[in-house]
């Protein structure tokens, strides 16, 4: 179609151009694709590092058992998993705080997603004065995962903040691969020979190939080096994950090396393990006994507090007491256990605290509430999950829901009426009847009265025709009030300088006209500047007449 003797037709042309267009299209659909694939291995290793997390709490929970049912057999591996749990939090909590800094240094605010409830939030991730805010990017990583990430395909910030901007590495990546080797030389040497029985991972000390420079380059070049911001966060969640597993493997062998010449048990541990051990006056205290060693195809029996009981088939006994009386409770008992020689007898003990029924309700953001606005508060009842707190306004005057974009337990209240509003908060303690826990009274009062101002001047400031001209706008604001607020809007308003001669002039909407400005900047000494009649109207729906006036210093 395109020799010289048979002419390219325009409907071929645009044929042509649509198959050019369409390749582009499905090229950066592929890139979507990878990016989306980047967010997707991120965030499946940031839960699976969650787990990890929870096995490592449960492996020390097991060791610490065995320390305080016989210290000296496990003092010295004790010991040692202690400083393997120092070691690690360490390395982990510095990677975590790269993470933290790289998302506030690559993009100013992070926008939350909630699918449940089909809303959104945005967190700011520097202040005012460009101070990153680490604590708020630890909260959207957790929260939104790496999707809080704006410009995921950007590989200019992430080579700038790890690697440097010169040909060898002097970004971030020296310091976490020197913090790295340390941490690995650290453990191995607590470990002593047992540290080749672990997998440490993390071979930050090793070249890697690079397909694109078709040699080997350093482990910072391979990791760092002119890559996509995702493929960052990626990485030090990847390398997060090998350091718990390394404390893993490293936990578990000590344990492992507890008694590893013994063959029988010469203590039974019993575990008693309470659904709560604070528990609301009226509701029931529940535990569940169990014994650390026991025959799967044997009962025991045990007596608690003078009463009999049998394990059932899942090698436990399911105490439970009804709760009449606040006060601390004792739990005694002798757990019978049959062995060959006879039967052994194991004695424990536990408590728990009854606590009278108390509402707690706590307003976020100030001792009182407002009229005609949303409040927020927290409503809860101590040792009550908040699932099964009630909360409602005695005798009106105020709407309560619950705070789409909070946790549970938050609340917003809107008050319609001034004075005192009373919260009444009922509570299912066993998750079925429903009692009353207390009530709460909150003052309510109106939105304060706007203050007039220009720039930042107030009425009765005295002021040069300069500085009242820095900032010419007209503002009204709710001086000491603690929510954010829209601005309040500014409407028609009268302008004049007294001893002028010359008529007001009308003004509409904040910024003082060109007329104003002159007339500013022809008054005297000793004139005073007069704004009146200003109509300002709060978010509770009420209308404020304002007025301002400004003494001219020179």
């Amino acid at each position: 179609m395109g020799a010289t003797n048979c002419p390219e037709t325009p409907r071929q042309k645009m044929i042509q151009m649509m198959y050019l267009v369409y390749t582009a299209m499905l090229a950066l659909n592929v890139a979507a694709e990878v990016l989306n694939g980047f967010v997707t291995v991120g965030d499946a290793m940031n839960k699976s590092n969650e787990n990890i997390e929870l096995k490592l709490q449960d492996s020390y929970s097991v060791f610490q058992n065995a320390f305080q049912n016989n210290p000296e057999k496990t003092q010295e591996y004790w010991n040692k998993a202690q400083e393997v749990r120092r070691l690690s939090e360490n390395i982990r909590g510095y990677i975590d705080s790269l993470q933290y800094e790289f998302l506030c240094t690559i993009q100013a605010e992070a926008e939350i997603v909630n699918h449940e409830t089909e809303s959104k939030r945005t967190i700011p991730l520097r202040d005012k004065s460009g101070a990153l805010l680490l604590d708020s990017a630890r909260v959207a990583i957790n929260e939104g995962g790496l999707s809080v990430i704006v410009k995921k395909d950007d590989n200019h910030s992430g080579s700038a903040f790890f690697y440097g901007t010169s040909d060898k590495a002097t970004g971030k990546c020296v310091d976490l691969k020197n913090r790295i080797i340390e941490y690995k030389d650290a453990v191995k040497k607590l470990m002593g020979t047992d540290s080749s029985a672990l997998q440490m991972g993390m071979d930050v000390d090793r070249p890697g190939w690079s397909s694109h420079e078709k040699k080997f380059v350093p482990w910072e070049q391979m990791n760092f080096d002119n890559t996509i911001v995702i493929a960052d966060m990626v990485v030090l969640s990847r390398l997060k994950a090998e350091a718990m597993n390394a404390e893993f493997d490293a936990v578990n062998h000590l344990y492992s090396q507890v008694g590893r010449e013994d063959f029988k048990f010469d203590q039974v541990a019993i575990i008693s393990r309470a659904e709560a051990s604070y528990v609301i006056q009226g509701g029931k205290y529940e535990t569940k006994i169990s014994i650390g060693a026991y025959d799967s195809k044997a009962s025991f029996t045990a007596k608690i507090n003078g009463q009999e009981y049998r394990s059932d088939e899942s090698g436990a006994i399911n105490y439970s007491v009804p709760c009449t009386a606040p006060g601390e409770k004792k739990l005694t008992g002798i757990v019978y256990v049959k062995k060959d020689s006879g039967t052994e007898e194991y004695p424990f003990e536990d408590s728990y605290f009854v606590a009278e029924p108390v509402a707690v309700a706590e307003l976020t953001k100030m001792n009182v509430v407002y009229a005609g606005i949303d409040n927020p508060i927290t409503i809860s009842v101590p040792g009550v999950d908040s699932r099964n707190v009630i909360p409602t306004i005695v005798g009106g005057g105020a709407t309560l829901t619950k705070d789409p974009s909070g946790k549970a337990g938050d609340y917003i209240i809107k008050p319609t009426k001034l004075g005192r509003l009373k919260i009444q908060v009922d509570a299912k303690t066993d998750g079925k009847t429903q009692r009353t826990m207390g009530t709460k009274e909150i003052r309510v009062k109106n939105i304060p009265t706007p203050v007039l101002r220009v720039g930042n001047y107030k009425s009765g400031d005295a002021v040069s025709r300069n500085e009242f001209l820095v900032d010419p706008t007209v503002r009204a604001r709710l001086e000491d009030f603690e929510f954010q607020l829209p601005p309040l809007k500014i409407n028609a308003y009268e302008f004049q300088v007294s001893g002028s001669g010359l008529a007001p002039i009308q003004g509409n909407g904040n910024k003082l006209s060109p007329d104003m400005v002159s007339r500013v900047k022809g008054a005297r000494r000793g004139q005073k500047i007069h704004i009146d009649d200003v109509t300002v109207k709060t978010p509770d729906g009420r209308t404020h007449t304002l007025s301002a006036t400004f003494k001219i210093t020179n």
